[in-house]
């Protein structure tokens, strides 16, 4: 201890002996270690955080598998209510399986204006089998999930208790408003469970017996139907029994499902996994996955060259210590003594790197933050710096200061003992071992900065292009807000009534040009549900499609830009009573009726006794994103099919945001209880869309400039560094008639070499690594010519200007002075 105490001592003096290349390497290291935390902190809170449940390791998630889709949702889907109890009931693996749906809106008041917040509806055994206990009051008991509408409890989650209830420890008891009907708050859950989902947390749990209050009207008739996949599970093993033993009893009471309940079940399977994967919704887990791969590849180039930066500092400088080293090795020092000195000075200063790279993940992180989608803000992830992140931080600081103080270290203990104490550093003349070697780091900082600069490029590129994309509808001058009268508590003939009067006088507002309503917002998904040409058998696999469903009213298709290509828009004529009808896209046409004209075809949804006529035929749009593959959709009429939340969309003369006020003003007055949400330009919505793109072409292009500005740090040091050296060779080579051109020229020629190596090692490097980000891409190939070429474009000019004024400084050396100090 005595002697690292020694080491750390000489190695602040050494440090405050130097201030600018001190200042400097903190720097570095400081961007580079910033860089990595922060991206680390993403990838803590979305993969990292664990369950704060009782013994993990014994709950796994069960998901139904269904033959007839596997492709969709990662092959993983949520599992129906009827199916959930008889998987629960049959079962002799598990000492508990608990469902929960994933975060609902309700309208939420107490004694204030209603909000929006968010409710899963859950199995009364749902925080038993996590094992999870109330921070305040208690959890459910099972007689409060066994009557449809009879048990009006919840639980709160803590953030939200702390938010909306100021963290008042009398709330247990007190009551609430949920869409209308009055809700007892028997507990808090503790500080840090925000249930399964790691990406959106609830705001609350309810019985799952309250659907009828807390699910839309369009998705309560689906509770109890063994087709419509609700709930996903969570369950416990038994002790001793294995996840393959547990998924092989499943498995077969899923096959004694399928003979039973032929229809619903055909082709349905189970599959398992560990608890901890499902914290992530299957379908997102792989892109996110190789999302933070790549961001973490490029953040540990950027640490990479930051580190090749400071080892060319660190050559520099034992340059200048050459007498003392060489003096304490001739003293007796030993050589390891002196490398572990050495490194002790690199790792001081790395972790003065990374004490100087928190603040700045800090900030990076806060921008980070500010990013997320606004309309689950206060739902959405928590990035916190939390014990895992500090120590990553730690880790890497020591790490870093390994690795860019070892190879200087080595070099330094090297010396021609009796020659280095004989001369005088400043006539030394160059080492040209430490030239390579400072020529190979420039090199590797040129191919990395490549690399972080193409994905960079692919990503800003792939954003470009999104917003290229066409889809399928118009977004200019069209706002939407959502309205759900249901939670208000109206009933259907209530909300049919308000719908036609919001509609009225919203058209009365000065600048709009027409509305309409629709159940749900471009970009934003939509429900799904099976449909069967008539005439075809719908236990045939290859005679069924899943398709997207909208509810809409007539005037939809102009208001919202989608072409209609053949057939008519629906009209007044269109309602309950009379014949029912529907508008498909181009998918669905020709996959229930290839090469057949769709209009006057019918089908039928799985559930209804009625089949539909398609009355039209429309262009095909973007449902969910904008870079799926085309969707199968189709389009019935609000008055044949109710629903109690509709999105009002409305087109404009100009701005949107203009009118969209006025229009909620008038909702408002009609009645204020309705709660309105998400209101907004579809332009908004469009951008809202991209935001994962956005936020990864923001970091990478973020990450590829700090690469790019070390490199030309890293080139320009060595080319100096290289003068200083060659100061001497230079004079004479003017002394015996060299130009300034011929020296500048010289000069720049070796530099761009390095450049060009550089440049031929990324690009190949390049080229490997952008396979690999194919599936994130929008309209853009893997080796886009124009971002390959430009990038390396970039990066010559970027070579020549840092080589440019050593160069020029180099050819306008004095030959007298240069040969006298020599």
């Amino acid at each position: 201890m005595n002697t690292l105490w020694q080491d750390l001592r000489f190695a602040l003096r050494t440090m405050a002996a130097n201030p600018g290349m001190t200042l400097v390497a903190i720097l570095s290291i400081g961007l580079g270690i910033g860089a990595n935390t922060t991206i680390f902190t993403i990838i803590n809170a979305v993969f990292l955080n664990p369950l704060p449940v009782r013994q993990p390791s014994e709950l796994v998630a069960v998901y139904t598998t269904d033959s007839n889709q596997a492709g969709g949702f990662g092959g993983l889907l949520p599992t129906s209510r009827p199916n959930y109890l008889d998987l629960r009931d049959r079962n002799e693996t598990f000492s508990g399986l608990a469902g929960y749906t994933f975060p609902l809106p309700v309208n939420l008041s107490r004694g204030a204006e209603p909000q929006q917040a968010f409710m899963e509806l859950v199995t009364g055994n749902y925080f038993g089998v996590l094992g999870v206990q109330a921070a305040l009051g208690r959890t459910f008991a099972n007689d409060e999930d066994a009557v449809p509408g009879a048990k009006p409890v919840v639980v709160l989650s803590h953030g939200f208790w702390q938010r909306r209830f100021g963290g008042e420890d009398h709330v247990v008891g007190s009551t609430v408003k949920i869409n209308g009907v009055v809700f007892t708050v028997i507990g808090v859950a503790p500080e840090g469970f925000k249930g399964v989902n790691a990406l959106f947390s609830p705001d609350g749990w309810a019985p799952s017996m309250m659907y009828q209050t807390i699910l839309l009207a369009s998705f309560r008739q689906w509770f109890d139907d063994r087709r419509a996949l609700l709930l996903n599970i969570a369950g416990r093993l038994r002790t001793g029994v294995t996840m393959a033993q547990a998924e092989s009893q499943l498995g077969a009471i899923s096959a004694a499902l399928e003979v039973e309940y032929p229809l619903p079940n055909k082709g349905r399977n189970v599959a398992l996994r560990p608890l901890t994967e499902a914290t992530i919704f299957p379908g997102l887990r792989e892109a996110l996955t190789l999302g933070s791969a790549v961001l973490m590849t490029i953040v540990g180039l950027v640490l990479l060259i930051a580190c090749f930066n400071v080892a060319n500092l660190l050559l520099a400088r034992a340059t200048a210590r050459r007498q003392e080293i060489a003096l304490r090795l001739a003293l007796g020092a030993s050589r390891a003594r002196l490398v572990r000195q050495l490194l002790t000075e690199s790792v001081l200063l790395a972790l003065a790197g990374g004490a100087a790279g928190l603040p700045l993940a800090a900030v990076a992180r806060d921008g980070v933050w500010a990013l997320r989608p606004a309309f689950v803000a206060q739902n959405f992830v928590d990035l916190t710096v939390d014990g895992r992140v500090l120590a990553f931080a730690l880790i890497v600081s020591i790490l870093t200061g390994v690795v860019f103080g070892l190879a200087p270290a080595l070099q330094a203990i090297k010396p021609d003992v009796v020659n280095a104490i004989k001369e005088e550093s400043r006539s030394a003349g160059p080492s040209h071992r430490r030239l390579a070697l400072r020529n190979v780091l420039v090199v590797g900082q040129v191919a990395l900065s490549l690399v972080a600069l193409v994905a960079a490029g692919l990503f800003l590129r792939s954003l470009g292009r999104a917003h290229d994309i066409d889809p399928g509808f118009n977004t200019a001058n069209v706002a939407v807000v959502s309205v759900a009268p249901g939670q208000a508590g109206y009933n259907q003939g209530r909300a049919e009534e308000f719908y036609r009067l919001v509609a009225e006088r919203a058209a009365t507002v000065p600048g709009v040009r027409s509305t309409t309503w629709s159940s749900t917002v471009p970009l934003t998904g939509g429900f799904s549900r099976t449909v069967v040409p008539e005439g075809k058998d719908p236990e045939d696999a290859t005679s069924r499609r899943f398709a997207i469903t909208h509810v809409v009213t007539p005037g939809y298709f102009e208001t919202i830009g989608i072409r209609l290509l053949r057939g008519r828009d629906f009209t007044a004529a269109d309602r309950a009573g009379s014949v029912p009808v529907a508008v498909v896209n181009e998918v669905m046409a020709a996959a229930l009726w290839p090469n057949e004209d769709p209009l006057g075809k019918r089908f039928r949804f799985y559930g209804d006794q009625e089949s539909r006529e398609v009355v039209g035929l429309a262009k095909v749009s973007k449902y969910n994103t904008l870079g799926e593959e085309p969707q199968t959709a189709a389009y019935i009429p609000l008055a044949q099919n109710y629903a109690d939340a509709m999105v009002l969309m409305l087109r404009a003369d100009g701005d949107p945001a203009s009118v969209l006020g006025t229009v909620q003003g008038e909702i408002r007055r009609i009645d204020p209880e309705v709660p309105l949400t998400n209101a907004g330009s579809m332009g908004g919505i469009l951008e809202q869309s991209l935001w994962a793109a956005r936020l990864g072409a923001i970091l990478l292009g973020t990450l590829g400039g700090l690469a790019l500005v070390l490199a030309s740090i890293g080139l320009y040091g060595v080319l100096s560094y290289s003068i200083g050296q060659r100061q001497r060779e230079i004079g004479v080579r003017m002394a015996l008639g060299a130009s300034q051109s011929t020296v500048l020229h010289q000069v720049l020629r070796q530099a761009l070499t390095l450049v060009a190596v550089g440049l031929a090692l990324g690009l190949a490097a390049a080229f490997a690594v952008s396979r690999v980000v194919s599936t994130l891409l929008y309209g853009i190939t893997t080796t886009d010519p124009i971002t390959f070429v430009s990038v390396s474009a970039l990066l010559i000019v970027v070579g020549f200007v840092a080589s440019f004024v050593p160069a020029f400084r180099a050819s306008r050396v004095d030959p007298l002075l240069a040969l006298r100090q020599g």
